[in-house]
């Protein structure tokens, strides 16, 4: 049998939970195989030092000292302070950063002014068929007109 199954069937033994079929595999392989004798000897030793400890009493003051620290709420150290500073600070340096590279956007594109002139950004490439485009090329081989037509 093999050796695991056995292991468990001596632990089911020191519950008091194993039956008489159980008892007499776990007899004969305890006769053959000295691990496993070992093991349930250790068991054995274990579970008497356990039974032997007498249960111990709480002071006292445990009770009330763990209802008190319950009450309280947890204890946030320095870091949280600190994070009620630093994430507001952020979150206005990522608005002003925003505002001022909207600003130098704004300035890099927006039309120059000549006198009374305004110069408008010449956008050719947002044509409705720009040239060589398959919508161009439809046009042209309909007969709807292409660049040269427009």
């Amino acid at each position: 049998m093999d050796c695991r199954k056995i292991r468990r069937m001596v632990s089911r033994e020191l519950d008091g939970a194993l039956d008489g079929a159980g008892r007499a595999d776990l007899d004969s392989h305890l006769a053959l195989c000295a691990g496993c004798r070992r093991f349930r000897d250790l068991s054995l030793a274990g579970l008497s030092i356990h039974r032997s400890v007498k249960e111990a009493d709480p002071p006292p003051s445990l009770l009330p000292s763990i209802l008190a620290a319950v009450e309280a709420g947890p204890r946030w150290g320095w870091m949280h302070g600190w994070l009620r500073i630093a994430v507001p600070a952020a979150v206005a340096a990522a608005a002003v950063f925003g505002v001022w590279v909207g600003g130098l956007m704004h300035e890099s594109y927006s039309p120059a002014t000549a006198g009374n002139q305004t110069d408008v950004l010449e956008l050719t490439y947002l044509d409705e068929y720009p040239p060589g485009s398959l919508g161009d090329i439809l046009m042209t081989s309909s007969g709807g007109g292409g660049d040269e037509q427009r």
